[in-house]
């Protein structure tokens, strides 16, 4: 099988772990007063100038509604399109809005816009993207995103945000998002 059709596979199988385990847990919520499993996401960002780290922040992400829907419209009506949740886009927004469908302002200059990450498997049920951008000039950055399409700019394609402590990027600077993406099992 290749890397493409592997890849395929764990993601359909992460969102259908991801369904079955939300609908369990609402199920039992209501029934038992118990919280349920929750899509769990989870950024790191690293800066580095001249090689030497300056910069470190790691957070929780926000799932937005229509990445939520993107996951109900892939395993329910087979009518998503480029499915694959593997492109990290950067801007200088504040707190992301679960209404949000694209970065407001997303940064597509100087070496920082929209990028396909590397992805790949941590475990049973976790995946990871990872880009590292060079700045080409000076920028701030304060917000990340992951979608499932590497058109930069481009709406009705976000499946997460996540603000981050700001970062001054000088040009040459690098800098390294990772997403890690989970959904709990049980």
């Amino acid at each position: 099988m290749g890397v493409q059709k592997r890849y395929q596979a764990l993601v359909l199988g992460i969102l259908l772990a991801y369904t079955i385990g939300l609908s369990v847990g609402r199920r039992e919520s209501a029934l038992y007063g118990t919280a349920g499993a929750d899509l769990a996401g989870h950024v790191s960002v690293k800066a580095y100038r001249d090689g030497v780290l300056f910069y470190e922040y790691d957070d929780h992400n926000l799932i937005v509604t229509i990445g939520s829907t993107h996951v109900r419209d892939f395993l329910g009506f087979a009518s998503a399109t480029n499915a694959a949740i593997e492109n990290i886009a950067l801007s200088n927004d504040a707190a992301p809005a679960i209404s949000w469908t694209i970065l407001p302002g997303e940064i597509t200059v100087d070496g920082l816009d929209r990028a396909v990450g590397t992805v790949s498997e941590v475990n049973a049920t976790a995946f990871q993207v990872t880009h590292t951008w060079t700045a080409l000039a000076a920028q701030s950055v304060q917000c990340t995103g992951l979608h499932w399409s590497d058109i930069d700019n481009s709406p009705d394609n976000l499946f997460a945000a996540a603000s981050i402590s700001s970062v001054s990027l000088q040009a040459n600077d690098m800098l390294q998002v990772t997403w890690t993406v989970n959904i709990p099992d049980g």
